[in-house]
């Protein structure tokens, strides 16, 4: 019997082509973006699963939500002696690491420099935490010492090239020696934190300020321990620990700090949320993350969820629609079944057979289309996605699962539907047609509705980027190289300075502290007072003199740094966003006092306010700034900016490569164009922008092959009564009207529909930036002229088709 039916699958298959190559194109093109996106969404979720030495549900980041004058700030840092003094008065806390950074280093090795800004200082506990694949080297004892270090391979192969690292000495530029002790192979690709250099936190002196936020933390808490009453116990440890230091800083006693609107709390984050969840259900600001993080945000990974569900959606209402339209054909044959003794059991067992062995070839097919498109796919999200179904044990069986999961959707109310017939009534030619179509009208407005969504979708992120590449940030981004391994340089970074300027071509040339990136560093001042609970929380940017005059950043008042006035190492320039969180614009000549906790007290002169500039992503609005002058013991070493006069960028940057490989022959100088770093901060937007345009573009795809195969049937099925209306005069237009009205309703009825919906997840979706676009209603007509044009042109083929038809031939057909 199984033989029977499959055989007559494989006829019913061959026997109408076309319909067979539309349901198998559809069914296939719509399994290849779900297991595309599949993929995506899978990698997303799973990282960090590999990176723990034990249970990673035991893991916690302690993070700090601080409130002061209105302001508030959630970082993922905290002080360096939170680990060790919970650890000790909490028999919750089973053991901690801590990430610390002190800098780029430049370490020599047989004559030959090494710089790198990719060291952290660890515990010695951080490899009882964190698994890492060792080389050589005991985990237990590697960083244990006090100037010990773990190299990555990387990092290895780049200093010692073939030769084993274990036991050597690696001396710095500043006069320390630090020991290998152990090399790993490089950090997982799927892990939040990544390094190449790894040193011993006990290297350094213990920083006891609580104020201090340098240093992630992690806990590992015992097993069964409630997190939420363990976060009420931290409420206590702030007024003991943390308030003498408020108390110090402010003036003010940690209850007056309360009362008066201020707020301080540790909470734990779970490890394995920090990659996805940190920004969207933690409000941690990013950027005070490690420059070494990955952070990516849960938001897209539903979004691409979505577009793969409804993509497949879309694909088995395709199977669903034409095999409804087909059943006219075999009504019959089901009434001749069911007259000979079929049971219905029996029936809707051989058209889910039918339609699984349709979703069989479609998968065979979407497995093949994926092989050819997945490189693509990870040049355009930059991941390192595979499909492997021979040497992964549970690949084959899962498509198995799912080929027949998607042929059961697909046929289920085709073979309820078809298996319903009454003999007698389908016999005489009774086929049910009311009540399919009004079914096959609201599946194919639900799939233009998808399709319109998607397409507002592609609109209005492609807007908001053009927004983004167009809007005002304050300062002039064209013509501005920006060279970040001047560190290299060393004492020489002034010569290469002076050098460059004596180029016509080259304007000016500015060194400062990181902008456009994370990891910008905050501070916290007092406004002309000494003490007081209304400090002003800013970020702050070390420059030189030449700052404003590279980047082309409008002065509003006062001056800028001067090499004519010394004192300016003690000054300080606020942006606009700062004078606006002081109590009077009158700022020229007030002091802003210092609350960082190893700077307490420090005063600096106001000097200069500049005009606003976004020195961050637009997803944030523009925050207080404090601008400082670099001293020796605090340089700017981050970006060496270098502003171009002319368009003859070619030449130029010959020039300036020319000038670097002078003094420094022996390294890489490492450039790229400031107007490239802003695009970077928009890498999602840009990534979502070109998915939702290709998916889009597949949905309606999809769409118009299932309406080309329902044009093809109505056609078919009103053949006679297009000869008779013609013979009574109809004209080939009208004809052509009447086939499409019907059809251009539905679009119209799933551009009313898919508007307010798509309306409504666009404007959250802005609500991201602080800066963003205002949704046009040309991006809604333009998406619902696209698609009843598409929908239209699809139709319009079987349309004219049937209205060219001889009617004489067309009353003969039976």
């Amino acid at each position: 019997m199984i033989r029977n039916y499959f055989l007559i699958a494989v006829r019913n298959i061959s026997r109408d082509k076309v319909f067979s190559a539309i349901n198998i194109v559809g069914l296939a093109v719509g399994i290849t973006c779900f297991l595309a996106l599949f993929l995506f969404v899978q990698d997303e979720l799973t990282f960090d699963q590999t990176q723990s030495a034990i249970d990673p549900s035991q893991i916690y980041r302690v993070y700090s939500k601080l409130a002061v004058n209105g302001s508030e700030d959630t970082n993922s840092k905290t002080a360096q002696v939170l680990g060790p003094i919970l650890q000790q008065n909490y028999p919750e806390v089973k053991s901690f690491t801590r990430i610390g950074y002190f800098g780029p280093r430049a370490f020599r090795y047989k004559d030959k420099l090494f710089r790198s800004g990719s060291i952290y200082a660890v515990d010695s506990t951080f490899f009882k935490i964190f698994a890492l694949q060792f080389i050589e080297g005991d985990p237990a004892t590697a960083l244990v010492e006090p100037n010990s270090m773990v190299l990555t391979e990387t990092a290895a192969k780049r200093i010692f090239g073939n030769e084993s690292p274990m036991g050597k000495l690696l001396p710095t530029e500043s006069g320390q020696n630090f020991k290998v002790t152990a090399w790993v192979k490089d950090f997982p690709r799927k892990s939040h934190f990544h390094c190449d250099y790894l040193e011993s936190l006990s290297t350094y002196k213990v920083n006891e300020n609580w104020m201090d936020h340098w240093f992630t933390t992690y806990l590992v808490l015992q097993p069964g321990t409630g997190v939420a009453d363990f976060e009420k116990k931290l409420q206590k440890f702030v007024v003991d620990n943390v308030g003498p230091e408020i108390q110090k800083l402010l003036g003010v006693t940690i209850n007056q700090f309360l009362v008066n609107g201020g707020a301080y709390s540790f909470h734990l984050q779970p490890f394995s949320s920090i990659y996805l969840y940190s920004q969207h259900d933690y409000g941690i600001d990013l950027n005070t993350e490690w420059a070494n993080m990955r952070t990516s945000d849960i938001r897209y990974t539903y979004m691409f969820s979505a577009i793969a569900i409804f993509i497949l959606i879309l694909a088995v209402i395709n199977f669903m629609n034409l095999s409804t339209a087909k059943s006219a054909r075999r009504a019959r044959e089901v009434g001749v079944r069911k007259t000979f003794g079929s049971a219905r059991s029996l029936l809707i067992f051989q058209f889910i057979g039918e339609a699984i062995l349709t979703s069989t070839i479609a998968m065979l097919l979407a497995v093949f289309f994926l092989t050819l498109l997945l490189p693509s796919f990870n040049n355009l999200l930059e991941k390192d996605l595979s499909f492997v179904i021979i040497n992964t044990y549970w690949t084959a069986p899962i498509l198995i699962g799912f080929t027949i999961l998607v042929g059961v959707l697909a046929g289920s109310y085709p073979s309820f539907y078809l298996s319903s017939f009454v003999p007698a009534k389908v016999l005489k030619g009774d086929s049910h047609e009311s009540r399919k179509s009004m079914l096959r009208n609201g599946l194919v407005i639900f799939q233009f509705g998808i399709s319109i969504c998607l397409l507002i979708g592609t609109f209005v992120v492609k807007k908001q980027l053009d927004f983004i590449q167009n809007k005002n940030l304050g300062f002039n981004k064209e013509h501005l190289l920006s060279i970040n391994n001047t560190s290299l340089l060393g004492d020489h970074l002034e010569a290469f300075r002076e050098e460059l300027l004596k180029n016509a071509n080259i304007v000016s040339a500015t060194n400062s502290a990181r902008m456009f990136t994370t990891g910008i560093p905050g501070d916290g001042f007092l406004f002309n007072k000494n003490t007081g609970t209304d400090p002003v929380l800013c970020q702050y940017i070390i420059t030189d003199y030449d700052f404003l005059k590279t980047f082309h950043i409008d002065l509003k008042q006062g001056r800028f740094f001067s090499k004519e006035f010394p004192t300016d190492v003690d000054a300080v320039i606020v942006n606009e966003a700062m004078v606006a969180a002081f109590p009077t614009d009158d700022v020229i000549g007030k002091e802003l006092v210092s609350l960082t906790a190893s700077n307490n007290g420090h005063s600096y002169k106001i000097i200069g306010v500049v005009k606003d500039f976004n020195y961050e992503s637009l997803h944030t609005k523009v925050r207080p700034l404090a601008l400082h002058l670099e001293r020796k013991d605090y340089p700017a070493d981050i970006n060496f900016t270098v502003r171009i006069a002319s368009d003859d960028m070619s030449n130029t940057i010959d020039y300036i490569s020319d000038t670097w490989k002078e003094i420094a022959p022996s390294e890489a100088m490492h450039y790229n164009f400031v107007d490239d770093n802003l695009a970077r901060l928009y890498v999602a937007e840009q990534k979502t922008n070109v998915v939702s345009l290709i998916f889009s573009s597949v949905a309606i795809f999809i769409a118009c092959i299932g309406l080309f195969g329902l044009a093809a049937f109505v056609a078919e099925q009103r053949t006679k009564e297009i000869g008779i209306r013609k013979v009574l005069g109809a004209t080939s237009g009208q004809v052509v009207l009447l086939l499409s009205r019907e059809f251009a309703a539905w679009v119209l009825i799933s551009n009313i529909i898919a508007w307010p919906v798509a309306w409504y997840v666009m404007n959250r979706w802005l609500e991201n930036f602080a800066f963003h676009t205002e949704m046009s209603v040309s991006n809604f007509l333009v998406a619902g002229i696209v698609t009843l044009l598409i929908a239209s042109i699809t139709v319009g083929f079987h349309a004219v088709k049937a209205a060219q038809t001889n009617p004489v031939a067309s009353m003969k057909v039976d």
